[in-house]
This record gives structure tokens, sequence and C-alpha cells, in this order.
């Protein structure tokens, strides 16, 4: 009996526990039901605009400064001017000239303007010198002598005797000049401080007359050769010409008086940055297009007195044809539509900070807004926006594929973007 009247006691139990967890369920919904304005029948109390999601980009600040219109074409550099060098002359060659560390001359040395490169055996040059000097010498005795006798008696010698050493004397003072100019043509000599770019003998062969023996190269300065299309021709005259007209008129702007090309070198160095600006001239543009190809040449005058570049280089020139004050964005911050080109630039308005059930102040919201484009100039990696043609501050670069105008945005920081791709580099690295 006992025991039926325990189980009875806890089975009264449980049914009681229901029935309480029943009225606190129901009592908890109508709660809910009086706070939820759509069931109530209530207005919507909208989300603070401080507290709205946002979307994440990038931006950067830019002001606009004068920048260079360039453009970009890649060439070969090639030496100012090449000589090949021969003697006027055959013979074996005796000597070759030396160096700076007393080596015979060879491929790479560096020349200077009238130093000896290499020499014939002129013994016989010399003998014949000898024999050409003693033979005017004598002649021009010969002559003077029929001179004395003709002033003191006219009758001891015939005209024709006269005018036989005369001659003589010219025939000989002419065998004189050979001999030395066939003397002087037994030694070359570089016409031009440069490099000697190929040497062809050694000493001890025998060479023909006029057999190119030594290239030399001058390179102070090279030329860097680039072909254009003539779609382009027309804006490197315009710009040769004002260059021209600022040197005519006394322009103060030093860059508005030369054809300025920035060159690149093409690759990295030892620690994988690129190589420095090289800033050189435009130098000539052809005034007619090559038969094959249809472009037109263009030389660009390099400075090379440090010696660091080499003919035969690839380098990339940015020859610039005007300069206008605009601003310079990364290509990827402009988008390209079918009917429009635009960008979104970051505004912001001060809106309340709620915390919790008050405000604890205000904080600036931004806004992404989109500011079409109507003139803007295409420089490959970056764009540039003329200064009278819009009026930007910051310019969102990554993350606008996905705005809209007045859209709500937060900025990151480059800061902040390093640090979340290290930390995902270092997450990567402790996976493996």
């Amino acid at each position: 009996m006992t025991k039926h009247l325990a189980r009875l006691g806890r089975f009264v139990l449980l049914i009681a526990i229901t029935v309480l967890a029943g009225g606190v369920m129901w009592w908890v919904s109508r709660k809910s039901n009086e706070a939820d304005p759509f069931a109530a029948g209530g207005e919507v109390v909208s989300t603070p605009l401080a507290s709205q999601p946002r979307t994440l980009v990038k931006a950067v600040s830019v002001e606009p400064s004068m920048r260079d219109i360039v453009l970009r074409y890649s060439g070969k550099i090639e030496p100012w001017e090449t000589y090949s060098l021969g003697f006027e002359i055959g013979g074996r060659v005796a000597t070759l000239g030396k160096n700076a560390d007393g080596s015979p001359l060879d491929d790479g040395d560096r020349v200077e303007a009238g130093q000896e490169l290499a020499r014939l055996d002129d013994r016989v040059l010399r003998a014949r010198l000898a024999e050409a000097v003693a033979n005017f010498e004598l002649a021009s005795s010969d002559l003077e002598r029929s001179r004395r006798v003709r002033q003191v008696s006219p009758s001891a010698i015939t005209e024709s005797e006269y005018q036989n050493d005369v001659t003589q004397r010219a025939q000989t003072a002419a065998a004189q000049q050979v001999a030395e100019k066939n003397l002087e043509d037994s030694l070359i000599a570089s016409p031009i401080t440069g490099s000697i770019a190929e040497r062809m003998i050694e000493a001890g062969e025998s060479v023909t007359p006029h057999a190119t023996v030594f290239e030399i190269v001058e390179n102070d300065r090279l030329r860097l050769i680039v072909n254009v299309p003539e779609a382009r021709v027309r804006e490197l005259e315009l710009r040769r010409r004002s260059v021209t007209e600022a040197l005519q008129t006394g322009v103060s702007d030093p860059e508005e008086r030369v054809f300025r090309t920035h060159v690149l070198l093409e690759g990295n160095d030892l620690y994988g940055k690129p190589w420095p600006t090289i800033e050189a001239e435009v130098y000539r543009i052809a005034e007619i297009a090559d038969r094959v190809t249809g472009l037109f040449e263009v030389e660009i005058v390099i400075d090379n007195r440090d010696g660091l570049l080499r003919p035969g280089m690839v380098a990339t020139a940015d020859i610039v044809t005007d300069r206008i004050l605009a601003y310079e964005l990364p290509e990827a911050a402009v988008l390209f539509r079918a009917d429009a080109t635009y960008l979104y630039t970051v505004t912001g308005q001060p809106a309340a900070m709620p915390v919790l059930f008050w405000e604890a102040g205000e904080t600036e919201v931004q806004y992404a807004k989109k500011v079409a484009l109507t003139r803007w100039v295409d420089q490959g990696e970056t764009i540039l926006i003329p200064s009278d043609g819009a009026e930007l501050s910051r310019v969102v670069t990554r993350g606008q594929q996905r705005l809209h105008d007045g859209q709500l945005i937060r900025t990151i920081a480059d800061r902040e973007e390093d640090e979340g791709v290290a930390e995902r580099r270092a997450d990567g690295a402790s996976l493996r």
C-alpha cells in the first residue's frame, strides 16, 4: 500500500512540474508578443545608423600633382657610334697597344682618343723614308747649285738641265711625302674615347690593306632605339616642337625644356628590386617608316659615363609626351562598364553611437560615393584623372566591385591588411 502511494505521489509531482513549465512558457511568449512590434501592431524601430552592417573596403588618400603622360615601348641599347678600323697598307703586325694594366689590348678594354692600338713592322718603311729624304736633299742641292751657276754664268747651264733639276726636286719631295705617309699608316690609333668591341688580329699576323682589325664603340653615351606605330608619332612630334619652343622662349620649368624619357632596365637586382630609373632624352624621330615593319624609329640618348650599361641590353622607355596636374590611381580603382566609367570615393557624416540603452556620443559613418569620369589617361598599371575633371580625396581601391552609391562602408588601413595577411600566412605555416 505504501509503495502504491509513493508511486502515485511521484506521478502527481511530474504533472505539477509539467503544468508549471507550460505556464512559464505561456508567460514568456506573452511578453515576447508584447515586445514584438509586428505582433503587437506597433511601429518598427530602425537599427541605429552606426550599428548597421558595413562593407569592408580599402581606400587611399590622393592629391593632385604634376604627372607625366608617357608612351611605353621596349627596344635595344646600341652604341652611339661604331668604328671599324684597319691599316691603310699591308704588312706584319709587330706590336699591339697596351691597356691600363700593361697587357696587350683586348676585347672590352677602354681606350682614349689618339691611343695606339697596333703597329706594323716598319723597318722597311723607315728605310724607304730615309732613302726618300736623302734623294730629296740631293735633288735640292743640285737645284741650288744650278741656280747659283745660272746667276754667275747664264750660258753655263741649259734651260732643259735647269728644269730637269727642278723636276727632280719635286719628284723626290713627293716620294718623301709618300714614305712619310706609309710610315704613319703603319700605326692605328683610336679616333675616339671608347671601348674595344672586338680585336681581330694577333701580334705577328699579316694583314691586308683596309682589312678590319679593330672595332671600337663610343659608349660614353648610348642610343636606345624603339619602334613607334604611326598612330603615336604625332604625339611625339608635338612634344618635340613644344620642347623646341620652350628652349627658344626661355621657359623656366626645366622639365618643359627637355624631351624627357624614363628608361627602365629589364630584370631586378640581387635583392629582387627593380633597377633604378635612368633619365634620358629623345634624340631623333625617324622621318620615314621602316619598309618592313611600318614603324618609326625613335632614338633616345642615354648618358653612360659611369659605364654601367652595355650595348645589346634590352630596356623599356617611358617617353614623356605631356605633363598635367592630375590624380594618379591604381588601374583597379576605376570601373569600366559599357555605359559608364566611374570610381568610388569615401565620404562621411556624424551619427549617434548607441551603447545598450544609451547614446555614448557621435561617430563618423562612411559612405561610398559614386563619381562618374569623363576624362582619364590610361597609363597601364595606373590611371591619371585630370584635376579639373574631378575633385577627389579618398578613393576606394579594393572592394569597389560590390558597392553602390550611398552604401555604408568601413575602410581598412594598409597596416591592418598587412597584419591580416601575416596572420593568415602564419596559420598556413603552422598547419603545414
